[in-house]
């Protein structure tokens, strides 16, 4: 789930082309902590001073390479092959340094909650929902790997689905055997998102934001010597929820594998 996928803007609230020179400064929500990427992209950091919190920015880099001989064996196209791979790492490395964010400040002003070892239920997702909603927010994603989605696909098979979706989305269920909302939440799963865990997050403008200084760019980087072609893939991004309150989150005490 990129920048670039349909699901864009499911988790954060993109600014793209940020002006040279001008610092990504955005109004956090009163007495409340902000969580912000560091500079250099890994442990998140608490600012919890001003009004105002400025967002650190810092480089996502691919650099792939493919030998010529191997060009030349392949009967599909092996060079858009490799950069499109790239750009896939590049939003795979975005998604892991969002949710890192998302995970920080989930316990700041919210509960994390306990999931039942038994696998997700439906109190489960509604205590999560609960901890973002009685901030006067609204809850409108739920992210989970695909094990707790596979919880909620044995929901149907149980025939306890009565009351908690729509006729709309109950006929979706029945086609598809997916759910894509509930409660008016959508439902999202991400390889990212650890097994065992469920994040819940309002609308993207009350959460966070992710300024782009430089939206992903392709340059040339040949190794002639080594008879091979390279290409340098990066993005300049900075990340920060500026209002804990937005997300919440909940843990599973024992992470049954399947």
């Amino acid at each position: 789930m990129g920048r670039n996928d349909p699901s864009e803007n499911n988790r954060l609230v993109t600014m793209p082309n940020v002006p040279q020179g001008a610092l990504p400064v955005y109004d956090r929500d009163i007495d409340v902590t902000a969580f912000v990427v560091s500079s250099n992209g890994t442990a998140p950091e608490s600012r919890v001073f001003g009004d105002r919190v400025v967002v650190p920015e810092f480089e996502i880099v691919s650099n792939p390479t493919v030998r010529i001989a191997e060009v030349k064996r392949r009967r599909f196209n092996v060079i858009d092959r490799a950069v499109q791979k790239a750009r896939q790492e590049i939003m795979a490395q975005e998604d892991a340094n969002v949710f890192a964010a998302l995970d920080s400040a989930s316990s700041v002003e919210n509960v994390v909650q306990d999931i039942t070892d038994s696998g997700l239920l439906k109190r489960d997702l509604v205590d999560i929902k609960v901890s973002v909603d009685r901030w006067d927010l609204v809850t409108t994603k739920f992210f989970m790997n695909i094990n707790e989605f596979t919880d909620i696909l044995n929901w149907a098979a149980s025939g306890n689905t009565t009351g908690d979706v729509d006729p709309v989305t109950q006929r979706e269920i029945l086609q598809t055997g997916l759910y894509a909302h509930i409660w008016g939440a959508d439902i999202l799963v991400s390889k990212v998102v650890p097994a065992g865990t469920v994040y819940g997050c309002a609308d993207p403008e009350f959460v966070g934001v992710m300024p782009v200084r430089q939206d992903i760019e392709v340059l040339p980087a040949d190794e002639p010597k080594q008879l091979k072609l390279g290409w340098v893939i990066s993005e300049i991004i900075g990340i920060g929820i500026v209002n804990p309150r937005g997300v919440a989150k909940g843990n599973k005490s024992i992470v049954v594998g399947r």
